[in-house]
């Protein structure tokens, strides 16, 4: 179907291009895909990240310390000179932030809405776009969206990608009526809201009572990898790979306590089992792993760039995928798993009373097993390491690969905006 392209949608995210930043990496894989689909985005977001250069992209400040520290500490970590020609200007919003912290302790990028709002007026003007789409992490972008589509008279799309209220929500309870409130103001004035995963959608839809029949999942797969196809051979070790953070709870510490176990039972597996660690980690994980008995069999590679990382995953023979311990993990599907699924390797996921994650893992043919359940997980590696003796893990056919693409992503959300639109045209 040939689309008109003069369709915009004014896109509003606190995070874009910054990489590593799994909100921002999420948002920014889709851009070219919306434009080969004939929707020109126009971009607002925070100064977090820098201007892209291929699309209009506006980028303004928040405007409460909270959010003008925040910000600085990105814009010092670009070059030296502005690391040193921004420290005076961070000095002096301290006390301004530790006096909102005592009156307000929200999180920092809550003033990021009266910035966002207003120039979005300005950009609705000038390019006068058809749909309003709000995404990312801070949900001050949807804020700034629901004042934009209120003011404007336009359309929008919220996409919502962890859930705003759940237990043992992190933050003071006053952020967490915050919280609650905006939830509500989404399902009742958005035209439409996304979700990244069913129990997502169904804590929402259950928590509030509120009934929304355009409140969709949409999962947001992952972008194709740069590979060159390479030949596999079963190599001298067993080796698990894990991508990406290790922090307060999700940390290596039951998977090393079940390798333990492991090793306790069938002592001649601590010379056929190899942990690989790409990414960052906080003071308990670097602990769990100078504790860990066997330490020839770890290696922290640390942080590496993107395309050297999906190098790595397709070299894997188990890429580990661990859920952190807490009650968020319930509701959510770890935007990495979609990544995994790329290089068509094998995947061993430690979920957290997940049954939808569990579900996915299983249905593509990989393993899973309780994050904080050592048994479980023992038992899980045992399995994988007996059929990596026996076959290589290598099945009769590639390890499939996810139908969750970006592509694919995005032709749901247009085909949802389509839906939107023509509501709206019925209704006059």
């Amino acid at each position: 179907m040939e689309r008109d392209n003069s369709r915009r949608w004014i896109i509003l995210s606190y995070f874009a291009n910054i990489d590593g930043k799994a909100a921002s990496q999420h948002l920014d894989d889709r851009f070219d895909h919306l434009k080969e689909l004939g929707i020109e985005p126009v971009l607002l977001s925070s100064i977090c990240g820098r201007r892209r250069p291929d699309i209009s992209h506006t980028t303004v400040p928040s405007v409460a310390p909270s959010g003008v520290r925040f910000e600085l500490r990105y814009l010092r970590r670009r070059n030296r000179f502005l690391k040193a020609a921004l420290l005076p200007v961070y000095i002096a919003v301290l006390p301004f932030y530790f006096l909102e912290k005592i009156i307000i302790n929200i999180d920092s990028q809550w003033s990021w809405f009266p910035s966002g709002f207003l120039s979005g007026l300005r950009i609705c003007r000038k390019f006068r776009p058809e749909m309003i789409y709000s995404t990312g992490g801070p949900v001050s972008a949807h804020t700034a969206a629901a004042l934009l589509a209120h003011f404007a008279g336009l359309p929008w799309i919220a996409e919502i990608q962890d859930p705003l209220v759940y237990d043992a929500f992190p933050r003071s309870r006053i952020a967490l009526k915050i919280n609650a409130i905006i939830e509500r103001m989404i399902l009742r004035r958005a035209s439409a809201v996304v979700f990244l995963a069913e129990g997502a959608r169904e804590k929402a839809l259950c928590g509030t009572g509120i009934k929304h029949e355009k409140a969709r999942v949409i999962y947001p797969g992952a972008a194709a990898p740069n590979l060159p196809s390479a030949a596999r051979s079963k190599g001298e070790f067993c080796r698990f790979a894990h991508f990406g953070s290790l922090g307060g709870p999700r940390n290596v510490g039951t998977f090393l306590d079940a390798l333990d176990r492991v090793f306790a039972s069938n002592p001649e597996l601590s010379e056929k089992i190899r942990l690989d660690l790409y990414g960052t980690m906080d003071a308990v994980s670097r602990k769990q792993i100078e504790q860990f008995k066997y330490p020839e069999v770890i290696t922290d590679f640390g942080k590496v760039p993107r395309q050297e990382a999906l190098e790595a995953m397709q070299k894997s023979d188990v890429l580990l995928l661990i859920q952190q311990l807490d009650d968020l993990s319930f509701y959510t599907i770890p935007s990495k798993i979609y990544e995994y699924f790329q290089v068509s390797r094998p995947v061993f996921g430690m979920v957290y009373r997940n049954k939808g994650l569990r579900e996915l893992l299983l249905k593509y043919g990989h393993f899973a097993a309780e994050s904080d359940s050592v048994d479980e997980t023992a038992e899980r590696i045992s399995e994988i390491v007996k059929k990596w003796q026996s076959d290589g893990l290598e099945p009769e056919h590639e390890w499939p690969v996810s139908l969750f693409t970006v592509r694919e992503a995005v032709e749901n959300l247009v085909a949802l905006s389509d839906e939107v639109l023509e509501s709206k045209s019925k209704l006059g």
